[in-house]
C-alpha cells in the first residue's frame, strides 16, 4: 500500500496591519480678553436723562510706551548719590602731573561700585602715573550709591591750582 503524502500545510494567514489614525490636533483658539463692563452710573431723581439709540463707542486704550533701557553706559551724575572727589595722587601732585581720566564702571544690584569696564587717560597723564590715578578714583567710587545693576560713566579732572 502506498500511502499518500500528507497534504501541504495551509498558507500562513495574511498579515493584518492596523492603521492607526492620528487624532486631529485642535486648532489653537485665539485669546479673547473678557469684556469688562463699567459699573452702572447712578443718577439722582432730578437728573435729566438723554436717550440715544446708539451710544458712541469708546476708543481703544493706547498702550503705555515701553521705556527702553539706555544703550551703553549712562552718566553717573544724576544716577548716583554720595559722590566723593578722588584724592590727588601724591606723586602726581609732587611732579605736577595733571589731566582728565574717563571711566566706565559697573554697579551691582546693591548700588555699590563693582569695578571698571574701561579707563581712559588723556595725553597729559604719563603711563607710570595711571595706576595711582585709577586707585584714587576706585577709592572715591566706593562711596557712591547708584541705581542698581547699571553701567555708568564719569570724567574726573585732576588740575593743579595755578594761583599758587
Amino acid at each position: 500500500m502506498i500511502s499518500e503524502p500528507p497534504p501541504p500545510p495551509p498558507p500562513p494567514p495574511p498579515k493584518i496591519e492596523k492603521v492607526v489614525q492620528q487624532p486631529a490636533t485642535p486648532k489653537p483658539q485665539a485669546y479673547v480678553p473678557p469684556v469688562v463692563n463699567p459699573p452702572p452710573v447712578v443718577q439722582s431723581a432730578n437728573a435729566i436723562q438723554s436717550v440715544t439709540s446708539d451710544p458712541a463707542p469708546q476708543p481703544a486704550p493706547t498702550p503705555a510706551p515701553v521705556a527702553e533701557a539706555p544703550k551703553g553706559p549712562v552718566s553717573a551724575k544724576g544716577n548716583c548719590s554720595g559722590s566723593a572727589v578722588p584724592d590727588y595722587p601724591a606723586k602726581a601732585l609732587e611732579d605736577e602731573v595733571q589731566g582728565v581720566v574717563s571711566v566706565v564702571f559697573t554697579v551691582g544690584a546693591d548700588g555699590k561700585f563693582n569695578g571698571f569696564s574701561n579707563v581712559g587717560f588723556d595725553g597729559g597723564i604719563p603711563p607710570r602715573y595711571r595706576s595711582s590715578f585709577k586707585s584714587a578714583i576706585s577709592a572715591a567710587l566706593q562711596g557712591y550709591t547708584c541705581r542698581g545693576s547699571t553701567s555708568l560713566t564719569q570724567e574726573f579732572s585732576f588740575k593743579l591750582d595755578s594761583g599758587s
